[in-house]
């Protein structure tokens, strides 16, 4: 089902993104960071009342920015928002795909309606969103980023479908840059690994006590990222200072995935 977009304010004349998981997390610093260089920026999120808030706030600061409440397991949801996008502003340059959830479960404790779940939100919802931009995309030459995770590069114990479905996302993008690459539409995927976000939050609260500790301290830096320092790898990588980018898998990650580290052990 389609649905109406909230209106931001100011006009301008500048690029146009498309962000999908904008009302919080990564998709809300990335869509700030996005408007920050002169985008104009569309908010897709089912979270209205969030990503409406952040559209006022972007246009009190100057930019021309866009709700829209979409699910993106929504196929005629996300084809709505991108083509009123494309019918209001004229052009779609740069696209993050920053919407995903937490499936926490192995393979013996995992239900179909959770394996499904995790895969239509996190690998489908890239999908949904590539397929509807990407004509776009082609035609202005643009980029497209989606976040997968460090848990898209390796294992993650106890994350089965989690895992499997952003291990989904990176392949999916590493045949985007093959596709689409000739046209001049460049594909990359950001891995990190735990961000200080509401889904990290809920993960926790759910968890053992000590779980936020043994990951923190199997990071070499020794804490999370900050949304914004994964937006930075984001908004870098739709740029044109990432022009000979594509099919990169980028980890923002703190060296998690660098190889084996004993810090965790220390403590």
């Amino acid at each position: 089902m389609s649905r109406d977009p909230v209106d931001g304010g100011a006009a301008s004349n500048g690029p146009v993104a498309v962000v999908t998981g904008a009302a919080s997390g990564i998709g809300r610093a990335t869509a700030t960071a996005l408007a920050v260089r002169g985008h104009r920026v569309a908010l897709l999120d089912r979270d209205g009342p969030g990503a409406s808030a952040l559209a006022r706030a972007l246009t009190d600061q100057g930019t021309d920015a866009r709700a829209y409440v979409c699910d993106v397991t929504d196929t005629a949801d996300v084809e709505a928002a991108v083509s009123d996008v494309g019918r209001r502003w004229g052009r779609i340059d740069a696209v993050a795909a920053c919407a995903g959830i937490e499936v926490l479960g192995d393979v013996a404790s995992l239900s179909d309606q959770a394996w499904n779940r995790a895969l239509d939100v996190n690998a489908g919802g890239v999908l949904r969103l590539a397929r509807a931009t990407v004509p776009f995309l082609v035609e202005t030459r643009g980029a497209f980023v989606a976040v997968a995770s460090d848990a898209g590069v390796t294992g993650a114990q106890g994350y089965a479908a989690y895992a499997a479905s952003k291990h989904a996302v990176v392949g999916l993008v590493r045949c985007m840059a093959l596709d689409h690459g000739p046209a001049g539409v460049r594909s990359n995927v950001v891995c990190p690994a735990f961000v200080e976000t509401p889904m990290a939050e809920r993960i926790f609260a759910d968890s053992d006590p000590g779980e936020r500790d043994f990951y923190r301290r199997a990071v070499p830096l020794g804490r999370f990222a900050r949304p914004e320092e994964v937006a930075s790898a984001i908004v870098h990588l739709l740029s044109a200072e990432a022009s000979y980018s594509n099919g990169m898998v980028y980890r923002v990650d703190g060296g998690s995935t660098a190889g084996y580290y004993v810090g965790n052990a220390a403590g």
